[in-house]
């Protein structure tokens, strides 16, 4: 499914006071602001137990995990990835980081086109992103872009045992992952 039409034109710094008081979340794209998609029980089971496997890593190498809360601003857009790892300095009340060394997207019909194409495209642009992970709601399935030594790009596919990730070095079990969902 393509991005529904946008809400409003804006510079980043009027986004960022949109966002500032808005009950609803949105991303910012090439100066158009755009709505985002509700998630599901499944979808926020996955995003949790992403989170709970990253941060102890994270925080063990000095870095910080996310989850769907803080934007990550990549050249003229900003997104609410579902889990990202920043090994930024922390800044006091800052509303948006600037790097991740690993972002993770949980699919859902109404994202998929634009975590696959649009996000795909920018967030490979981030110099430090060791790996983007898009996460199945329907399958027991773990796709991962790896960055390679010489600046190139790997695709796996994992469906059973461990997604071994970079950056903070922690592996996901499948399994306890996708415990008590239908897939």
């Amino acid at each position: 499914m393509a991005r529904k039409a946008p809400l409003r034109q804006a510079s980043f710094e009027e986004f960022l006071a949109l966002e500032a008081t808005s009950p609803e979340r949105h991303e910012f794209v090439e100066g158009l602001v755009f709505a985002m998609a509700g998630g599901t029980d499944y979808h926020n089971r996955l995003v949790t137990r992403i989170l709970l496997a990253l941060l102890p890593a994270a925080e063990r190498a000095g870095c910080e995990a996310f989850a769907e809360g803080m934007l990550l601003k990549v050249e003229d857009a900003a997104y609410y990835p579902d889990v990202f790892v920043t090994c930024e300095e922390p800044l006091e009340g800052a509303r948006y980081k600037k790097t991740a060394c690993l972002v993770v997207e949980v699919l859902s019909e109404g994202t998929e086109a634009i975590d696959r194409g649009e996000k795909l495209h920018r967030y490979r642009k981030l110099p430090g992103l060791q790996a983007y992970v898009l996460v199945s709601q329907e399958a027991k399935r773990v796709e991962v872009y790896r960055r390679l030594p010489d600046g190139g790009w790997r695709y796996e596919v994992v469906e059973e045992g461990q997604v071994p990730l970079p950056c903070v070095k922690v592996s996901l079990d499948l399994e306890a992952l996708y415990r008590g969902l239908p897939v």
